[in-house]
């Protein structure tokens, strides 16, 4: 189930409206924003962690709109021209590594909010 509603996404578009494909999009970054809480602790059905989840949905979704890219299959591309076709992908090791799957918007949300933090782990 989607943390967004179309609504949603058209009053965080505005004045532009929902894809036609919003209702597939707002479920796709639903399983990106659960993938990337893997492990967090929170509860569902508290209103707050609700509109966080809100907010970092229809930011996921904006993101995946202007990225032209719904199902991740150009995650991997370092650069594309358009004139006689050249796609270079990224290698492992190759710059700062593979690119994001979560929208820097969306992450914001999810940090301020406490949803996702990050706990080093100290050995020794």
């Amino acid at each position: 189930m989607a943390y967004a509603t179309i609504s949603d996404l058209e009053e965080w578009l505005a004045p532009e409206p929902a894809p036609a494909n919003a209702l597939r999009l707002l479920e796709q970054a639903s399983d990106a924003l659960d993938g990337a809480l893997i492990g967090a602790m929170y509860d569902p059905t508290d209103a707050d962690v609700q509109e966080v989840l809100r907010k970092a949905c229809v930011r996921q979704v904006h993101w995946m709109m202007d990225r032209d890219d719904e199902t991740g299959a150009n995650n991997d591309l370092q650069s594309m021209s358009a004139g006689s076709r050249s796609f270079t992908r990224r290698t492992v090791g190759e710059g700062a590594g593979a690119a994001p799957r979560i929208a820097p918007q969306a992450v914001t949300v999810l940090r301020n909010s406490g949803l996702l933090t990050m706990w080093p782990l100290v050995v020794g």
